[in-house]
């Protein structure tokens, strides 16, 4: 899948606030989101997920799972899934992997996200750990996004480099040393 392309219209299963239910990606319009792609979750990965989502809610976008190998999903997990506060797609036959051209395998604790703007389409693809780190990185990229795309914010804009080194050259303060 091409940066700027929609997301599928596919109906994914997805487990979230006690459902298991078909959701679209478009149930997620009106807000960017990250996919995080994963081939195998654990019990610690979706603890640790579960409160990263909690940033990226803060921040007005969404974290969303996806599992294309659901075979240990919940198995021997003190807590089952769909209580977590986070939505899981699940992908056994690797449907929607196949449709958004995933990476076919990835080394364990490693994942590829997919950032959606708030039409579903992709606007970024990165591969990275499954770390504080590497969500943070996500965020982070979500966030200057939404820097971008925020009215006081469209004069000094990554898209246009000039223009933004010239405002922050003009908005630099002189700084004296002395020793």
């Amino acid at each position: 899948m091409k940066i700027g392309m929609k997301a599928p219209t596919l109906r994914v299963p997805c487990m979230f606030n006690n459902q298991f239910s078909f959701l679209p990606f478009f149930n997620f319009q009106k807000s960017q989101f990250a996919l995080c792609c994963l081939s195998d979750l654990k019990e610690t990965d979706a603890w640790f997920l579960e409160a990263q989502a909690l940033e990226f809610k803060q921040s007005g976008s969404a974290l969303v799972i996806l599992v294309s190998n659901d075979n240990s999903l919940g198995h021997d997990w003190g807590r089952p899934p769909q209580d977590f506060g986070i939505p899981f797609f699940i992908d056994p036959i690797n449907q929607l992997k196949r449709s958004l051209h995933l990476a076919r395998s990835l080394r364990p604790n490693r994942c590829e996200t997919l950032i959606f703007d708030q039409d579903t389409r992709l606007q970024f693809r990165l591969i990275h750990d499954l770390s504080l780190k590497g969500i943070s990185s996500v965020l982070d990229i979500i966030e200057s996004d939404f820097e971008q795309n925020s009215p006081e914010k469209s004069e000094i804009s990554n898209r246009n480099p000039h223009r933004a080194l010239l405002q922050s050259a003009n908005s630099q303060a002189v700084v004296n040393i002395t020793a």
